[in-house]
C-alpha cells in the first residue's frame, strides 16, 4: 500500500506538472552546445573550462538519478520532485549571475543532481497518479516533451545567445520552474514508500563512486587516450565500485536499487534497450552534426534547424505510441521501434558531400519516429510494469541506462569514427602519386585532424595539393561517417532482437507480483 497525502487530482494537471519539468533538464543538455563561444569570450577561459562547464552537468546528473528514486520512495516522491524543480531554477538563476568559473562548474554540477531528482521522480508520480490505461500516453507525452527540449536546445541557445547572451539560456528556466511548481502543489498527490529499514548509504556511496567514474572516463578518453593511465584507472574503479554495489545490494534490507527488479526480464530488456537506443542516437547523431559543420560548413543554428524532422518524429512518435503499445504491447512495439532507428541510421550513412539534405532529413525522422515509439515503450515495460512501491528505483534505473547509453556512444563510435576515418586517409596518401616525405607526414599528424573533419593542408602548400588534400579529408571522413553509422544501426538492430525477450502483459504481472511480494517494503 502507498501512503498518499492527498486525494488525486484532474490528471491533466498533473500530467502538466511533470512535462514541464521534463522541459529544464533536456534544455539544459543541449542549450549551451551554440553558447561557447559566447561563455568563453565573456569569461575569458580556455577550451578545458568550457568542456568542463558540459561534463560538471552530466556528472551531477547521471549520478543522481537513481539517488533520486530512492529519495523519494522516503521522502515523498512529491515532494522530491518538487525540491528537484526549485533546486534547477535556483541554481539556474546563480549560474546565470556568476562570474568566476569555478563556482559555475559547481553550480553545474549540482544543477544535475536537481535536474535527477525532478526526472526521476516524474516518471514515478506518472505511474502513481495516472490510471492504467492511460499511463502509456502520458509516458509518451513526457518522454516527447523531453525529446524536443533536448533537440530544441541548439536552435533556443542560438537564438538567445544572438538577442541576449549565454546567461539568458539559464535564466529560461526560472519561469517555467515557478510555473512548474505552482501546477505541481496543487495537483500532484503525494507518494511515499514506507520502511523501517536503515538508509542504504554504502550502496548509495559505491552507485556514485561507479557512476561518476565511468562517466568521467568516457568523456575524458576521446582526448587522453583509452589507454591512458588516468582512463584505465577510472574504468577500474568504476567496475570494483560496481561489483561491491552488487554485493551490498544483495544484503540490504533496503536496498538502493532491489535486484528483484532484475528477475523480470521484461525490466532487464527494457534496461538494456535504453543503452542502446541512446548509444546508436547520440553516437551517429555527433557523426552527422560533424558532418554538417566541418565538411559542409553548415551555421550552428542551421545544424539545429536540420535537427527538427528528429524532434518532430519524436513527437509524433510518442504522440502515437500509447495507442501503438496499448494495441499491439510493448514487446512489438520495441521490436518495430528499433529497426525504425536503424533504418534511419543506415539512411544517413548514405550523405555525400554535395548531395542534398532530403536524403539525412528523411534519416532523421525515422530515427525520430522510432524513437518516440521505443523510448516510451522503454519506460513502459520498467517503469510502467514496476510495482508502485519500486517505481521510484525503476525509472532511476531506466533514466540512468539512457544516460549511460547516450555517454558510451559518443565515446565508442568517436572512437570508431576515428580510427576508421585515419585508416581511409593513409590508404588514399599510401596510393596517391603525392611525394613520399609528404605522404609521411600527412600520414603521421594528419589523420586525427581528419577525423574531426579538419583538412591538414601543410604550410606552404601550392593550390594543387591543398586540392588533393581537401579531396582526401572528405573522402576519408564519408568513408569513416558510412562505417559509424552503420555500426550504429547494428547496435539499435540488435534492440530489435533484445526486444523480443520482452513478456507479454499477462506473463509480466505474474512477476510484478512476485516482485511486489518479496518486496522489503512496509508502508502505511
Amino acid at each position: 500500500m502507498i501512503d498518499t497525502a492527498q486525494p488525486t487530482r484532474g490528471g491533466r494537471a498533473q500530467l502538466l506538472a511533470v512535462t514541464l519539468g521534463a522541459l529544464m533538464p533536456g534544455l539544459a543538455t543541449t542549450i549551451l552546445a551554440v553558447a561557447n563561444g559566447d561563455i568563453a569570450s565573456d569569461l575569458s577561459v580556455g577550451l578545458s573550462d568550457l568542456q568542463w562547464v558540459t561534463t560538471a552537468y552530466l556528472l551531477g546528473l547521471t549520478g543522481s538519478l537513481v539517488l533520486a528514486g530512492k529519495l523519494g520512495d522516503r521522502f515523498g516522491r512529491r515532494r522530491i520532485f518538487l525540491i528537484g524543480i526549485a533546486g534547477f531554477g535556483l541554481t539556474s538563476l546563480l549560474i546565470g549571475l556568476s562570474s568566476p568559473i569555478a563556482l559555475i562548474v559547481g553550480l553545474r554540477v549540482a544543477q544535475g543532481v536537481f535536474g535527477g531528482f525532478l526526472t526521476t521522480n516524474a516518471l514515478s508520480l506518472l505511474r502513481a497518479n495516472v490510471p492504467e490505461p492511460r499511463l502509456p500516453g502520458a509516458i509518451g507525452l513526457f518522454n516527447s516533451v523531453q525529446g524536443l527540449s533536448i533537440a530544441a536546445g541548439p536552435i533556443v541557445g542560438g537564438a538567445i545567445v544572438q538577442a541576449g547572451g549565454w546567461r539568458w539560456t539559464m535564466f529560461l528556466n526560472v519561469p517555467i520552474a515557478v510555473v512548474c511548481l505552482i501546477v505541481g502543489s496543487v495537483a500532484l498527490r503525494e507518494v511515499r514508500i514506507r520502511t523501517a529499514a536503515r538508509f542504504d548509504i554504502a550502496g548509495t556511496i559505491l552507485l556514485i563512486v561507479s557512476l561518476s567514474a565511468i562517466v568521467y572516463a568516457l568523456i575524458d578518453a576521446p582526448t587522453t587516450g583509452w589507454s591512458a593511465p588516468s582512463t584505465v584507472t577510472l574504468l577500474a574503479v568504476a567496475l570494483v565500485a560496481a561489483i561491491a554495489f552488487v554485493v551490498v545490494e544483495a544484503r540490504a534490507a533496503d536496498p538502493l536499487v532491489p535486484l528483484s527488479l532484475f528477475r523480470d526480464r521484461s525490466f532487464s530488456a527494457g534496461s538494456i534497450l535504453s543503452v542502446l537506443a541512446f548509444f546508436a542516437l547520440n553516437g551517429g547523431l555527433f557523426v552527422v552534426s560533424l558532418f554538417w559543420l566541418q565538411i559542409q560548413h553548415v551555421a550552428p543554428t542551421t545544424v539545429g534547424l536540420w535537427l527538427l524532422p528528429l524532434g518532430g518524429g519524436m513527437l509524433i512518435g510518442a504522440i502515437f505510441s500509447g495507442r501503438v503499445i496499448t494495441r499491439i504491447g510493448d514487446r512489438w512495439a520495441l521490436f518495430g521501434g528499433s529497426l525504425l532507428v536503424a533504418g534511419g541510421l543506415v539512411s544517413t550513412s548514405f550523405a555525400q558531400i554535395e548531395g542534398g539534405y532530403a536524403q539525412v532529413g528523411v534519416g532523421l525522422a525515422l530515427i525520430g519516429l522510432g524513437l518516440g515509439l521505443l523510448v516510451t515503450a522503454t519506460v513502459n515495460a520498467t517503469v510502467g510494469n514496476a510495482p508502485v512501491a519500486l517505481a521510484g528505483a525503476a525509472a532511476g534505473v531506466q533514466q540512468t541506462a539512457g544516460r549511460l547509453g547516450a555517454t558510451l556512444g559518443v565515446a565508442v563510435l568517436g572512437g570508431v569514427m576515428a580510427a576508421a576515418t585515419s585508416s581511409a586517409f593513409s590508404g588514399l596518401l599510401r596510393n596517391s602519386e603525392l611525394p613520399t616525405d609528404v605522404v609521411a607526414s600527412l600520414d603521421q599528424f594528419g589523420g586525427s585532424a581528419v577525423a574531426g573533419g579538419v583538412v591538414p593542408v601543410p604550410e606552404g602548400a601550392d593550390a594543387e595539393l591543398a586540392s588533393v588534400i581537401s579531396d582526401f579529408t572528405h573522402a576519408a571522413f564519408l568513408t569513416g561517417m558510412q562505417t559509424t553509422m552503420l555500426i550504429a544501426a547494428a547496435i539499435a538492430a540488435a534492440g530489435a532482437i533484445v526486444a523480443l525477450i520482452v513478456r507479454s502483459r499477462a506473463a509480466h504481472q505474474e512477476d510484478a507480483d512476485l516482485v511486489e511480494a518479496e518486496s522489503p517494503y512496509v508502508t502505511e
